[in-house]
């Protein structure tokens, strides 16, 4: 009854995370997996890999080694790779290792 189930073990092998459209998250996040942003985060987070989707937004600072944006980022970027679609915005610094792709 309480056994892990085969779609279970199937999202932990993935290693990706989703913040829904109407979901809104308070915190630090960490995470050695990937994150994918429709909603609201609030605070800081830390991940390997990040999309920020239009609808999504992020209020406090990134640690990200590969970083899309389409949506708001509120704090400062430090990233290896940073892409920014055309309706990105960000207010705060931006700081990658190896490529910003605009």
């Amino acid at each position: 009854m309480f056994g892990k189930s085969n779609s279970d073990s199937l999202l932990n092998q993935s290693g990706r995370s989703y913040v829904g459209e109407g979901m809104q998250v308070e915190g630090e996040i960490y995470s050695s997996g990937a994150i994918d942003v429709s909603g609201l985060i609030t605070g800081n987070v830390k991940v390997q890999e990040m999309v920020i989707f239009d609808t999504g937004s992020v209020r406090g600072n990134l640690y990200v080694e590969k970083l899309n944006i389409a949506g708001h980022v509120e704090g400062e970027i430090i990233a290896n790779e940073v892409s920014l679609d055309k309706n990105a915005v960000v207010k705060g610094d931006i700081l990658f290792k190896k490529s910003l792709k605009t």
